[in-house]
């Protein structure tokens, strides 16, 4: 359900931007932090992830797979990240690294297919960035919420 939320918000935004403005990927930030707040929900979240961008897909772009592709891709890119540090090391600062540096791959892309070019690229990309910083950092606030109800 959370998934869904999620997908329903982003696309909210974006048709009150009316195309003007690039929407921050709220779906795939939602993605990611439940993935890897909750590491059993990884098959679960990886099939949200492929079944949100093909309808991202074909609700917006018309290009079915792009989005789910880089969805998917990036999820599992992050996980294995996740994963292959050991629990010792795993700290709230890399959790928001990784949470931020997920929606690169994304965001870049639909910068490019929307039109964008040269300086126009960075532009769009920093105010997008300036759209999903906080909600990065109420994720890592959550998320240490979480490692100090674990210790006491």
């Amino acid at each position: 359900m959370t998934y869904l939320l999620a997908w329903y918000a982003q696309d909210f935004l974006w048709v009150l931007g009316a195309g003007k403005v690039l929407v921050p990927e709220i779906f795939l930030l939602v993605l990611v932090f439940l993935s890897l707040f909750r590491s059993e929900d990884g098959v679960r979240v990886i099939w949200a992830a492929f079944l949100g961008g093909i309808l991202w897909d074909l609700r917006w772009t018309g290009f079915p797979g792009i989005s789910s592709l880089i969805y998917v891709m990036t999820l599992m890119l992050i996980r294995w990240i996740w994963h292959s540090i050991p629990v010792s090391g795993r700290t709230i600062a890399l959790f928001g690294f990784l949470l931020w540096s997920a929606n690169m791959p994304i965001a870049l892309g639909r910068i490019f297919l929307w039109g964008s070019r040269g300086i126009e690229v960075w532009r769009a990309y920093l105010l997008q960035q300036s759209h999903i910083v906080p909600l990065v950092l109420l994720a890592c606030a959550a998320y240490a919420w979480r490692l100090k109800n674990q210790d006491v």
